[in-house]
């Protein structure tokens, strides 16, 4: 009677497409997966027993064919434009370059949230929202980035975006609503805009968040570049057995007491502000360098589990560590008085000045703990 519930007949998300089998299979209810939700008997009423032996069918299915739960995690993804209205008043130009530029950029994100197997909900504007896969709203998120940019020759505007991982047990409407703040006061006001914001909730509330300005959040600073959270999760995911596997679960749970031996103590931190540096941030200091941190770090690492077996050797476990502290160190961008200029680098790219930039010294575990939580898709082991 639960297999006859084909909700997601006309479901058009790529990756549902690819998959070679029946489309009925494909068409099923999505709650009939979890068995939390064949668990509730308020969500099957009179089919409750049908419920439990479908629950029982999965669970050996699962077994015998060794397959992983499925991830009872979603992404919604939400993104704006930086500082684009300051342009559109008194030169007519600009005007004429920014509506073009919009439309332009309008027409093609349904492409991007496609390949990235999301549902786009809407794009109009420089404004965007769409609900993805776990493992590709980062992606996505860049991918929209590097778009947009592409879109305005001219206009020094950049695109912000804030993603919240939402367990399936969370009202879709809170999570929305706090996509909103999460946007608006981390990813912008918070980290200064063209930034990244991620917050993670658990049914019990918030587990954690993580932002980081796009420049540092991807590899080698590019503007479409892998995202550096993500690549380190995949290395995380790999298969312990595999000899060049990387992260060990036994490190990302010592990290937090690490992270507390590093810091500066409370009495003596100061808060990042948002958008102005202060002598004060900027004067902390940690119980150890950025050199000697790394050198601990890195120490821990190796003696994690089954990285021993690879025989990297302190530098390379530094050059697996590195990116992660850095990920894990907040950093601010404040407001600069030079007016923006096209990167040498990337032509289609502002150039920014990194001395505009405050690097928190206190660093923080909800970036490693992000990494985890990708790794894993959010099922606990």
């Amino acid at each position: 009677a639960l297999t006859g519930n084909y909700g997601e007949w006309n479901t058009n998300i790529a990756c549902i497409k690819q998959v070679d089998v029946e489309k009925k299979w494909k068409a099923l209810e999505g709650t009939i997966y979890f068995d939390s939700m064949l668990e509730n008997p308020r969500l099957w009423d009179e089919k409750v027993n049908d419920a439990k032996e479908l629950l029982k069918k999965l669970k050996d299915l699962r077994a015998t064919a060794k397959l992983e739960p499925v991830s009872p995690f979603y992404a919604v993804l939400l993104m704006d434009g930086d500082e684009l209205g300051i342009h559109m008043s008194g030169d007519e130009a600009k005007q004429k370059e920014i509506t073009a530029g919009l439309a332009k950029f309008t027409g093609g994100v349904p492409t991007i949230v496609e390949e990235y197997n999301g549902f786009l909900i809407y794009a109009g504007g420089d404004d965007v929202l769409a609900l993805l896969p776990l493992e590709d709203a980062l992606g996505c998120a860049a991918a929209l980035r590097f778009h947009y940019l592409g879109c305005f020759d001219k206009i020094p505007t950049t695109l912000s975006g804030a993603i919240e991982y939402a367990h399936i047990k969370m009202p879709l409407g809170r999570v929305l609503h706090d996509a909103h703040d999460l946007l608006d006061n981390l990813a912008k006001d918070g980290r200064g805009r063209d930034a990244i914001a991620c917050r993670v909730w658990k049914p019990g509330g918030l587990a954690l968040e993580w932002a980081m300005p796009w420049r540092c959040a991807l590899q080698e600073g590019k503007r479409c570049g892998a995202v550096i959270i993500e690549e380190l999760a995949k290395d995380f995911r790999a298969d312990p057995s595999v000899q060049n596997t990387t992260m060990s679960s036994k490190f990302f749970y010592r990290i937090r007491e690490r992270f507390a031996l590093l810091n500066p103590p409370k009495r003596e931190r100061v808060a990042l502000p948002n958008q102005l540096g202060t002598a004060a941030a900027q004067s902390q200091k940690s119980v150890l360098d950025e050199d000697q941190a790394l050198e601990l770090l890195a120490m821990e690492y190796l003696n994690s589990g089954p990285v021993r077996t690879q025989r990297l050797g302190m530098e390379g476990a530094k050059k697996i560590i590195a990116p992660l502290l850095a990920q894990c160190r907040p950093l601010v961008r404040t407001k600069s008085e030079q007016a923006p200029k096209r990167s040498e680098d990337d032509p289609k790219d502002w150039a920014e000045d990194t001395s505009q930039w405050t690097r928190s010294p206190c660093l923080e575990v909800d970036g490693a703990l992000l990494v985890r939580f990708l790794a894993h898709k959010g099922v606990e082991r």
